[in-house]
Protein backbone atom coordinates (compact mmCIF):
# COMPACT_ATOMS: atom_id res chain seq x y z
CA UNK A 1 0.00 0.00 0.00
CA UNK A 2 1.93 3.36 -1.14
CA UNK A 3 1.73 6.69 0.62
CA UNK A 4 -0.03 9.20 -0.56
CA UNK A 5 1.04 12.39 0.36
CA UNK A 6 -1.65 15.20 1.00
CA UNK A 7 -1.20 18.63 0.65
CA UNK A 8 -2.84 20.91 3.19
CA UNK A 9 -2.90 24.56 3.36
CA UNK A 10 -2.61 25.81 7.07
CA UNK A 11 -4.51 29.07 6.14
CA UNK A 12 -2.28 30.42 9.80
CA UNK A 13 -2.36 33.64 8.88
CA UNK A 14 -6.03 34.36 7.52
CA UNK A 15 -6.61 32.41 10.38
CA UNK A 16 -5.42 34.74 13.46
CA UNK A 17 -6.86 37.93 11.32
CA UNK A 18 -10.36 36.15 11.29
CA UNK A 19 -10.29 35.21 14.92
CA UNK A 20 -9.30 38.84 16.03
CA UNK A 21 -12.21 39.66 13.74
CA UNK A 22 -14.55 37.77 15.93
CA UNK A 23 -12.88 38.30 19.42
CA UNK A 24 -12.94 42.21 18.41
CA UNK A 25 -16.77 41.70 17.66
CA UNK A 26 -16.91 39.61 20.68
CA UNK A 27 -15.44 42.65 23.24
CA UNK A 28 -17.81 44.92 21.73
CA UNK A 29 -20.54 43.00 22.72
CA UNK A 30 -19.12 42.81 26.26
CA UNK A 31 -18.72 46.84 26.37
CA UNK A 32 -22.46 47.91 25.40
CA UNK A 33 -24.66 44.63 24.69
CA UNK A 34 -27.69 47.06 24.14
CA UNK A 35 -26.02 49.07 21.43
CA UNK A 36 -24.79 45.78 20.00
CA UNK A 37 -27.88 44.52 19.35
CA UNK A 38 -28.89 47.82 18.05
CA UNK A 39 -26.24 48.00 15.49
CA UNK A 40 -26.89 44.19 14.28
CA UNK A 41 -30.42 44.99 13.51
CA UNK A 42 -29.23 48.48 11.02
CA UNK A 43 -30.79 46.77 7.99
CA UNK A 44 -33.96 46.83 9.46
CA UNK A 45 -34.49 49.66 11.05
CA UNK A 46 -32.88 53.31 11.99
CA UNK A 47 -32.84 53.02 16.01
CA UNK A 48 -28.95 52.71 16.45
CA UNK A 49 -28.98 55.77 14.58
CA UNK A 50 -31.65 57.79 16.36
CA UNK A 51 -30.83 56.71 20.15
CA UNK A 52 -26.52 57.00 19.83
CA UNK A 53 -26.10 59.65 16.88
CA UNK A 54 -25.64 62.08 19.50
CA UNK A 55 -22.94 60.36 21.63
CA UNK A 56 -19.91 61.78 22.42
CA UNK A 57 -16.84 60.53 19.60
CA UNK A 58 -19.40 59.05 17.71
CA UNK A 59 -16.82 57.27 15.74
CA UNK A 60 -13.49 56.99 18.39
CA UNK A 61 -15.33 55.35 21.48
CA UNK A 62 -14.23 52.41 22.18
CA UNK A 63 -17.33 50.46 20.68
CA UNK A 64 -16.89 51.68 17.75
CA UNK A 65 -13.23 50.66 17.39
CA UNK A 66 -13.71 47.36 17.77
CA UNK A 67 -16.36 47.43 15.22
CA UNK A 68 -13.91 48.79 12.77
CA UNK A 69 -11.35 45.95 13.60
CA UNK A 70 -13.41 43.39 11.71
CA UNK A 71 -14.36 46.23 8.91
CA UNK A 72 -10.52 46.69 8.48
CA UNK A 73 -9.96 42.66 8.73
CA UNK A 74 -12.32 41.42 6.00
CA UNK A 75 -11.69 44.75 3.70
CA UNK A 76 -8.11 43.37 3.68
CA UNK A 77 -8.59 39.63 3.46
CA UNK A 78 -10.89 40.64 0.04
CA UNK A 79 -8.43 43.11 -1.22
CA UNK A 80 -5.94 40.23 -0.77
CA UNK A 81 -7.94 37.69 -2.16
CA UNK A 82 -9.07 39.29 -5.44
CA UNK A 83 -5.47 39.71 -5.81
CA UNK A 84 -4.35 36.65 -5.44
CA UNK A 85 -6.86 34.98 -7.29
CA UNK A 86 -7.01 37.03 -10.28
CA UNK A 87 -3.13 37.74 -10.51
CA UNK A 88 -3.41 41.02 -10.43
CA UNK A 89 0.00 41.59 -9.27
CA UNK A 90 2.57 40.60 -7.80
CA UNK A 91 1.92 38.08 -4.75
CA UNK A 92 1.14 40.85 -1.74
CA UNK A 93 0.62 39.30 1.76
CA UNK A 94 -2.11 39.87 3.50
CA UNK A 95 -0.51 41.21 6.70
CA UNK A 96 0.76 44.30 4.35
CA UNK A 97 -2.34 45.06 2.59
CA UNK A 98 -3.82 45.50 6.35
CA UNK A 99 -1.23 48.47 7.70
CA UNK A 100 -1.39 49.81 4.51
CA UNK A 101 -5.63 49.83 4.09
CA UNK A 102 -5.33 51.41 7.86
CA UNK A 103 -3.16 54.05 7.43
CA UNK A 104 -5.16 54.95 4.13
CA UNK A 105 -8.29 55.40 6.61
CA UNK A 106 -6.28 57.23 9.21
CA UNK A 107 -5.00 59.45 6.26
CA UNK A 108 -8.87 59.74 4.57
CA UNK A 109 -10.34 60.34 8.64
CA UNK A 110 -7.86 63.10 9.32
CA UNK A 111 -8.10 65.05 6.25
CA UNK A 112 -12.09 64.83 7.00
CA UNK A 113 -11.78 66.05 10.15
CA UNK A 114 -8.92 68.82 9.03
CA UNK A 115 -11.54 70.36 6.18
CA UNK A 116 -14.43 70.50 8.76
CA UNK A 117 -12.65 72.27 10.79
CA UNK A 118 -11.73 74.62 8.35
CA UNK A 119 -14.82 74.89 6.86
CA UNK A 120 -16.24 74.93 11.02
CA UNK A 121 -18.88 72.25 10.09
CA UNK A 122 -17.36 69.48 12.34
CA UNK A 123 -20.95 68.21 13.70
CA UNK A 124 -22.55 67.76 10.41
CA UNK A 125 -19.18 65.90 9.04
CA UNK A 126 -18.86 63.70 12.18
CA UNK A 127 -22.48 62.22 11.82
CA UNK A 128 -21.81 61.88 8.37
CA UNK A 129 -18.48 59.90 9.04
CA UNK A 130 -20.40 57.93 11.73
CA UNK A 131 -23.28 56.62 9.56
CA UNK A 132 -20.75 55.89 6.37
CA UNK A 133 -18.43 54.15 8.97
CA UNK A 134 -21.27 52.26 10.73
CA UNK A 135 -22.71 50.74 8.03
CA UNK A 136 -19.19 49.30 6.62
CA UNK A 137 -18.91 48.25 9.91
CA UNK A 138 -22.38 46.32 9.69
CA UNK A 139 -20.76 45.07 5.91
CA UNK A 140 -17.82 43.22 7.63
CA UNK A 141 -21.11 40.56 9.89
CA UNK A 142 -22.12 39.71 6.13
CA UNK A 143 -18.52 39.32 4.74
CA UNK A 144 -16.90 37.08 7.15
CA UNK A 145 -18.94 33.71 6.70
CA UNK A 146 -18.42 34.56 3.29
CA UNK A 147 -14.34 34.66 3.48
CA UNK A 148 -14.64 31.60 5.79
CA UNK A 149 -16.54 29.93 3.26
CA UNK A 150 -13.89 31.29 0.69
CA UNK A 151 -10.78 30.19 2.51
CA UNK A 152 -11.93 26.58 4.41
CA UNK A 153 -14.87 25.21 2.32
CA UNK A 154 -14.76 23.01 -0.96
CA UNK A 155 -17.33 24.93 -2.70
CA UNK A 156 -16.51 26.42 -5.80
CA UNK A 157 -13.85 29.09 -4.83
CA UNK A 158 -14.42 31.62 -8.20
CA UNK A 159 -18.16 31.43 -7.35
CA UNK A 160 -17.26 32.49 -3.77
CA UNK A 161 -15.06 35.07 -4.94
CA UNK A 162 -17.66 36.61 -6.99
CA UNK A 163 -20.50 36.36 -4.24
CA UNK A 164 -17.97 38.21 -2.00
CA UNK A 165 -17.18 40.77 -4.47
CA UNK A 166 -20.72 41.34 -5.69
CA UNK A 167 -21.80 41.91 -1.70
CA UNK A 168 -18.93 43.91 -0.94
CA UNK A 169 -19.78 46.37 -3.93
CA UNK A 170 -23.02 46.43 -3.32
CA UNK A 171 -22.49 46.92 0.49
CA UNK A 172 -20.48 49.80 -0.28
CA UNK A 173 -22.94 51.40 -3.05
CA UNK A 174 -25.96 50.70 -0.03
CA UNK A 175 -23.90 52.45 2.38
CA UNK A 176 -23.34 55.73 0.08
CA UNK A 177 -27.07 55.66 -1.09
CA UNK A 178 -28.11 55.33 2.81
CA UNK A 179 -25.93 57.84 4.05
CA UNK A 180 -26.48 60.41 1.70
CA UNK A 181 -30.58 59.76 2.28
CA UNK A 182 -29.43 60.22 5.64
CA UNK A 183 -28.19 63.63 5.04
CA UNK A 184 -29.89 65.13 2.27
CA UNK A 185 -30.87 67.91 4.27
CA UNK A 186 -27.82 69.01 5.53
CA UNK A 187 -25.91 68.59 1.90
CA UNK A 188 -28.08 71.13 0.75
CA UNK A 189 -26.39 73.47 3.17
CA UNK A 190 -23.52 72.45 2.78
CA UNK A 191 -23.01 71.63 -0.79
CA UNK A 192 -19.44 73.16 -1.59
CA UNK A 193 -18.09 70.96 1.31
CA UNK A 194 -19.92 67.89 0.16
CA UNK A 195 -18.46 68.35 -2.93
CA UNK A 196 -15.07 69.03 -1.97
CA UNK A 197 -15.32 65.72 0.29
CA UNK A 198 -16.27 63.39 -2.61
CA UNK A 199 -13.65 64.64 -4.82
CA UNK A 200 -10.94 64.56 -2.64
CA UNK A 201 -11.88 61.83 -0.02
CA UNK A 202 -14.11 59.70 -1.84
CA UNK A 203 -13.34 59.32 -5.46
CA UNK A 204 -9.51 60.94 -5.90
CA UNK A 205 -7.90 58.79 -3.39
CA UNK A 206 -8.93 54.87 -5.04
CA UNK A 207 -8.20 56.33 -8.87
CA UNK A 208 -4.94 57.47 -7.43
CA UNK A 209 -4.13 53.66 -6.17
CA UNK A 210 -5.45 52.39 -9.21
CA UNK A 211 -3.39 54.55 -11.22
CA UNK A 212 0.02 53.94 -9.38
CA UNK A 213 -0.76 50.71 -8.48
CA UNK A 214 -2.37 48.69 -11.15
CA UNK A 215 -2.17 50.63 -14.57
CA UNK A 216 1.41 51.79 -14.00
CA UNK A 217 2.97 48.24 -12.72
CA UNK A 218 0.67 47.11 -15.83
CA UNK A 219 2.46 49.36 -18.13
CA UNK A 220 5.99 48.08 -16.94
Amino acid sequence: MNEVLRHIDSHTTETILLFAALLSLTVAKLIDEHKFQSFTMLFVNHNYFNIFNRENKLTTSNFNIFLFIPQLITFSLVVWITIEFFDLSSKIPVYIILPFLLLFILFKFYLEKMIATIFDINTFAESFHFHKVTYRNFSSLILLPLITLFIYSDLAPKIVLYVILFVFLSINIITIILTLRNHQKEIGKYLFYFILYLCALEIAPYLILIKFYFIDKASN
